[in-house]
């Protein structure tokens, strides 16, 4: 356990320690020495003979000297006392102006005035739809006394009392042929009363629908249906169903197709579902809008939809007050280590993930170019483990300490309340453990609160840009991702310091206005652990030995084409290749595969032993020969890093991925990019199957691409420019 260093004792009356309490100055300056010095010279020259004064200085002088030094030092004491006092009385003033901020505070009064006028909006419309329930009510009586009275009812009433004992039973033929007496000179049934068949209707129509939105696309699928004229309530449910298909790939589509479903059967449920697919594609006004007056129609609101309607008011909320700092406090007095304060989603020992492993392999770096490096896990971390939380001290992974937060009540994302408490909860961890950087990714929901952070305790802050940024030409295609551009514009502008994550990424921030003098290529590195003694030997198991391994370590991201890895493995078994597969990873997408491949008999050469520890990951990428990591047609992993790709090339691997800017980037000649096509994977995969000097020169380059990303990885530049950053701001 690594021990943290207690922060100075804060005096939350106001009164001032107890060596302040002189009213007397805390210091004093040269002029007043001197001054001293002069008076105690005039003193003893006007005294008795030169002899007596030589004697008396003599023995004057050296006990003043040590007094002269000790009330310096104590003054010295005293003043840097009171300058820790004066940083703290800043931070707490920091916290107040956040907890008072007038426009977060105005902002927040608005809404719940035009809450409660939606309120009473509702309220009569409640009040009206009493009345009318109250007629319904009256008309259903009607309807069942009516149909009480059918030959229906009174059917289903024999059939039921025909079987209640023996003597009704022998009855029951003849009180069958009384009714049908009855029945044939009675009128038919009223047509009202006959099922419509609009479940069924609905049901086809869907499928259909859906069926030609895969092959000829949405406007297809839209022209379909509405040649096919059904009535609006199913007209409105397929609509409903094409947009939710779509709403993933095509925002925009589906927003028309909600609309168009509105339209056709404008009830409570097609408006709030359109007001919530319009604030998935981004629209904030818009989607407001509608569900404010859904709700003044008295609209109700399961917890669900009232969880997401208060997500859509603190982006209604954020968008009026955009990002809210306090003003910053004096810089902390510069030492001679430098202290750094990692801020992270999820860490180590709970998440074995992409940014697990980068944040440990960071401070690793950092702790071996001497700086004392904290990671600190947002507020509430970790979530299944609410024990956690609570611990009396921090983690610690190989000489790592990693420290958590205490839950706080806003949801992230609601997110200005989030970013103020999470804020705060931060600069207090960060002033305890005396942190002057503040490092964290660009992400809104941990940058917001770091900044927030940062000027309550006086450190740097630091971004590290671990997903592609886009450049200033593309124009934001809705309300939210304008929203977010502007906020992260303001956060990038109180950063002191940008890393960059891939090549390429410094050129795409310099197109937004960052300044060379922030930019720093950082590149990535992968973390060593101590090897675990009681690691199984993969390589050795029945299933894997002798053959071709290819294999994934990693989390399962969406985008990730697990399915394809299936499929093309089978194609190779069938072609007489003798290949094994191994996926070291935990979640419900690699237990179907591994079910899937055990049904299709491949169940001796598959191997799925879940996610390895920390000290076991090595020898899971020795089990492993080639890495193979396609990704799913229609999606890109341009937003973001591959921390996978990087950990795979550290560890000497050949790596068969699908081509795209932020892959070529970071494998460059060494990778082997997947034919397109539908069985691209399996006929890449069985060229390197068959070819053993290919294979050797792939190697080979892994190994050279490798070198070139830990010369890259410089963590000493970083280190150098964090201590000049420092040096300046004390200056």
């Amino acid at each position: 356990m690594s021990r943290v260093t207690e922060a100075p004792e804060l005096h939350r009356n106001g009164d001032a320690p107890a060596e302040h309490a002189s009213p007397r100055a805390a210091s004093f300056d040269d002029g007043q020495l001197e001054g001293a010095a002069i008076a105690m010279g005039g003193a003893l020259h006007g005294s008795g003979s030169p002899v007596r004064r030589k004697a008396k200085l003599a023995a004057v002088t050296t006990p003043q000297d040590s007094s002269s030094d000790g009330e310096l030092q104590a003054a010295l004491d005293r003043e840097a006392a009171a300058t820790r006092r004066i940083r703290e009385l800043e931070a707490e003033l920091a916290e107040r102006s956040l907890a008072e901020d007038t426009v977060t505070l105005t902002t927040r009064l608005q809404q719940l005035e035009r809450d409660l006028d939606v309120y009473r909006e509702a309220k009569r419309s409640a009040e009206l739809a009493v009345l009318d329930t109250r007629s319904v009510w009256k008309h259903a009586e009607q309807r069942i006394a009516k149909l009480r009275e059918s030959h229906t009812y009174r059917l289903g009433q024999v059939m039921m009392n025909g079987f209640s004992s023996w003597r009704d039973g022998l009855r029951l033929p003849a009180r069958i042929a009384e009714w049908y007496r009855d029945y044939r000179h009675s009128l038919s049934l009223p047509g009202d009363l006959v099922p419509a068949g609009a479940a069924p209707e609905y049901l086809q129509l869907s499928e259909i629908a859906l069926a030609k939105a895969q092959k000829d696309g949405l406007a297809a699928a839209e022209r379909w249906i509405q040649d096919q004229r059904p009535r609006g309530s199913v007209l409105s449910r397929v609509l409903l169903d094409l947009a939710k298909q779509a709403r993933a790939t095509d925002p925009a589509a589906a927003v028309a197709l909600a609309k168009a479903a509105a339209e056709a059967d404008p009830n409570e449920g097609r408006v709030k579902l359109l007001a919530f697919t319009l604030m998935d594609a981004g629209s904030i006004d818009e989607a407001s809008a509608i569900l404010q007056e859904a709700l003044r129609a008295g609209a109700a609101l399961n917890p669900t939809e009232t969880r997401r309607y208060e997500e859509l008011m603190a982006l209604e909320r954020f968008k009026g007050q955009g990002v809210r700092l306090p003003k910053p406090v004096s810089r902390k007095a510069r030492s001679t280590r430098l202290n750094i304060l990692l801020y992270v989603p999820q860490s180590l020992p709970y998440h074995w993930s992409a940014i697990s492993m980068r944040t440990h392999a960071l401070a690793q770096e950092l702790t071996g170019l001497g700086c004392l490096v904290r990671v600190v896990t947002q507020p509430g971390y970790p979530v299944r483990n609410a024990g956690a939380s609570r611990k009396s001290g921090p983690d610690v992974v190989d000489g790592i300490a990693y420290h958590r937060l205490a839950p706080v009540e806003a949801a992230p994302a609601i997110i200005d309340h989030y970013a103020r408490e999470a804020g705060v909860a931060l600069g207090r961890i960060a002033r305890t453990l005396e942190a002057d950087v503040i490092m964290v990714s660009g992400d809104l929901e941990a940058a917001y609160p770091a900044a927030i952070a940062t000027r309550m305790t006086g450190a740097d802050l630091v971004l590290d840009c671990q997903r592609v940024a886009s450049t200033t030409d593309a124009t934001p295609v809705n309300d939210r991702e304008a929203l977010f551009r502007q906020a992260d514009d303001v956060l990038m502008t109180e950063a002191s310091l940008m890393l960059a994550r891939w090549p390429g990424a410094t050129e795409t921030l310099a197109a937004r206005g960052i300044p060379a003098a922030k930019l720093l290529m950082l590149g990535e590195n992968a973390p060593t652990f101590k090897q675990d003694e009681k690691t199984p030997a993969w390589r050795s198991d029945p299933a894997l030995k002798d053959r071709l391994v290819l294999g994934y370590i990693g989390d399962p991201y969406e985008d990730l084409d697990l399915e394809g890895i299936g499929d093309a493995f089978d194609r190779l078994v069938a072609d007489g290749l003798d290949v094994a597969l191994a996926i070291f990873g935990v979640g419900s997408r690699f237990l179907k595969l591994h079910e899937r491949l055990s049904h299709m008999g491949h169940g001796e050469r598959v191997l799925f032993p879940g996610r390895p520890k920390v000290g076991a990951i090595a020898e899971a990428y020795k089990a492993i020969d080639i890495f193979v990591t396609p990704t799913l047609a229609g999606s890109s992993r341009t937003e973001r890093t591959r921390f996978e790709l990087v950990d795979a090339l550290m560890h000497g691997k050949i790596i068969v991925a699908s081509d795209g800017p932020v892959a070529r980037a970071i494998l460059g000649e060494a990778a082997v990019w997947i034919d397109e096509g539908e069985n691209g994977l399996a006929q890449t995969l069985g060229r390197l199957a068959g070819d053993t000097s290919q294979r050797n020169a792939l190697q080979e380059r892994s190994a050279g691409r490798a070198e070139e990303w830990r010369g890259l990885s410089s963590a000493g530049a970083l280190v150098e420019r964090l201590r000049k950053a420092r040096a300046v701001s004390s200056s």
